[in-house]
């Protein structure tokens, strides 16, 4: 125990000398991790110092670059508004120089291709101008004003058929009371010439006639151009009666110098008479008013044909021009309809009158061929279904109408009589024959013979009342013949 209690202090010493130490090193190691830290701590400062500069750098890098991309998006968009800008500016420039064109182009379709359009509807061979900028030819712009062209080109028509008709209607009435009145004028006049026996009356009479006869066939020409009905309806007719009557209805008849080449009583039915006179006479009209006096006369003739018969009629007039050739051969088809606005100022109605009775009849009228003395050859030709053989005997022709030709050699008579041979390729016309009274027959048998000259209205008015008794009852016959015509 002794030595252990003198032992203690020397142990405790030693222990607590060891605890100091173990305390300085632990002290010493805390100061060392201490360190260690603290150089971690400022190491790990550092690199986030690094990283903080380097994304500061990177920060900034990406600003630079955001900036210099919308620097450059900027100038982009500005490059492109300017872009724009000159772009609507040349569309705004071209616009209006297109504007301009049109402007002009409307310009020129209303004052040009407008007035032109209707002197073309009027005469055909006036030409419509197409666009005046040729480069609007085939755009919006120059289809739209085709379009309004048509369109306008339709509505003028169709007013101008809607006020013609009216138009026609009202002359159509209008001279039908004219006709029925010149024609009750006509039995004035006779009934006067059988009342009065004094030469210069009876003469007075005669051109009162004729007067009358002459407004007469202009009234009916009238009335047949807008769509009349000739106003007589006549009986079986020799083709030279009518032809002769047709002369006896114009001014100047004594400058229409008539011949027949045909060598058989050729005829035509009752239906076709008047039309056929009327257009023969028109014709004629023509013919002499365009023959100057003084020079030959007006050469009629009439042919038979293969399909039918003609009347060529030959004047040594002034002839005719392309444009008036063109509008004769327009008026006389019968594919077009007549207006009466497209006749000209003043009308020229002839041609017109003749293509609505062409049409209607089946007749055919050319006057495109001059004649052999520098004028124009005119060829009314009538078809087979509206020519017959008359009877000569029963109804003879008139003795104001050409003699027929006298065939050579001439015919072998024979007991029985056989029908009338025409000329070589001639077709077969038939014979109509009507029965007549004992005395009519006698009568007709003495006209038969010569044909005697023809006779002026001087001399006849002259002569009228050595003959006016005798004559009074064949005035009776033709008028109760013409009052049965009209009633039928």
């Amino acid at each position: 125990m002794t030595d252990i209690s003198e032992a203690g202090p020397w142990v405790l010493a030693l222990a607590m000398t060891a605890v100091a130490l173990a305390l300085a090193l632990l002290h010493l190691r805390t100061r060392r991790s201490t360190a260690a830290l603290r150089a971690e701590a400022r190491a790990e400062a550092r690199a986030a110092a690094g990283r903080y500069q380097a994304l500061e750098a990177e920060a900034r890098s990406g600003e630079q670059a955001a900036a210099q991309a919308a620097e450059a998006r900027y100038r982009s968009m500005e490059a492109a508004l300017i872009a724009e800008a000159q772009e609507a500016e040349r569309a705004r420039i071209g616009a209006e120089q297109q504007g301009g064109r049109t402007a002009g182009e409307l310009a020129y379709f209303v004052d040009t291709r407008l007035p032109a359009l209707v002197a073309h509807l009027r005469s055909r061979h006036v030409p419509i101008p197409g666009t005046q900028d040729p480069a609007l030819a085939h755009t919006e712009v120059g289809a739209l004003l085709e379009r309004a062209l048509n369109q306008v080109a339709q509505v003028v028509v169709d007013t101008e058929q809607r006020v013609d008709a009216g138009a026609q209607a009202v002359l159509r009435d209008t001279t039908a009371d004219i006709q029925a009145k010149s024609y009750r004028l006509q039995e004035m006049i006779e009934e006067a010439q059988f009342a009065f026996d004094d030469p210069e009356i009876a003469k007075r009479l005669v051109s009162m006639d004729r007067t009358n006869e002459e407004n007469l066939r202009q009234i009916q020409a009238t009335g047949v151009l807008c769509g009349a009905w000739p106003g007589l309806t006549r009986s079986d007719s020799h083709l030279g009666d009518i032809v002769a009557g047709a002369q006896s209805r114009i001014a100047g008849y004594q400058r229409v110098q008539i011949t027949s080449q045909l060598s058989d009583p050729v005829g035509v039915v009752a239906r076709a008479v008047e039309p056929l006179a009327v257009i023969v006479a028109e014709l004629l009209a023509n013919a002499v008013h365009h023959t100057p006096q003084g020079t030959r006369p007006v050469d009629v003739s009439l042919h038979q044909v293969q399909a039918g018969a003609c009347v060529v009629i030959d004047d040594p007039g002034v002839g005719m021009t392309d444009e008036e050739r063109e509008f004769a051969a327009r008026m006389l088809s019968s594919q077009e309809g007549i207006l009466l606005t497209h006749l000209g100022d003043p009308p020229r109605a002839g041609f017109a009158t003749i293509g609505r009775l062409v049409q209607q009849f089946g007749f055919t009228v050319t006057v495109d061929k001059p004649s052999s003395y520098g004028g124009v050859r005119a060829v009314a030709f009538i078809p087979d279904h509206l020519l017959m053989l008359m009877d000569e005997v029963a109804q003879p022709m008139s003795a104001m109408s050409p003699a027929l030709r006298k065939p050579e050699p001439p015919r072998q008579e024979s007991p029985a009589p056989a029908p009338a041979a025409g000329p070589v390729g001639a077709t077969e016309l038939p014979r109509r024959r009507r029965q007549r009274a004992p005395q009519e027959t006698e009568q007709a048998a003495r006209q038969g013979q010569d044909p005697a000259p023809a006779i002026s209205p001087d001399q006849a008015a002259e002569t009228w009342g050595a003959w006016q008794t005798g004559t009074l009852r064949g005035f009776e016959d033709a008028h109760t013949d013409q009052e049965e015509g009209t009633q039928s």
